[in-house]
């Protein structure tokens, strides 16, 4: 029951992110879903882009972020085509500057990590226009 949509500028690595990972099925109990892009905040070459680049290889992805988000050791695997350069370069383009970044489906920061019953509150803020 999709009410609203937001994109989630996500590390591996970042405690906030790991968090709101842990909360996603209380986002969508909530109408709220949840697409992540990466943004390894270390940059290129980094442990935390390696660990993105394998989530994103992994055979199953879902299994293999809670896994990498819960900090517990990943197959590391780097031979598939990923998107991690083009979102880490999305995310400088619009000016992410930490994670996570979360962007409201109308392209509003909406800003870093919110408990999802005030990210609700905000996504209806947004929608009546105040």
């Amino acid at each position: 029951n999709e009410k609203y949509a937001v994109t989630v500028f996500t590390d591996i690595d970042c405690g906030y992110c790991r968090r709101l990972h842990q909360q996603v099925a209380e986002y969508n109990n909530l109408g709220i879903s949840v697409e992540y892009l990466f943004f390894p905040r270390a940059g290129k070459g980094s442990d935390s882009w390696n660990k993105a680049v394998s989530v994103w290889c992994a055979a199953d992805q879902r299994t293999a972020m809670t896994s990498a988000k819960n900090g517990d050791a990943i197959d590391m695997k780097t031979d598939c085509n990923n998107p991690i350069e083009s979102d880490y370069e999305l995310g400088q383009k619009i000016g992410v500057s930490g994670t996570p970044a979360v962007i409201a489906a109308d392209g509003t920061q909406i800003g870093g990590y919110l408990e999802p019953a005030a990210m609700l509150a905000r996504l209806q803020q947004l929608d009546t226009g105040r």
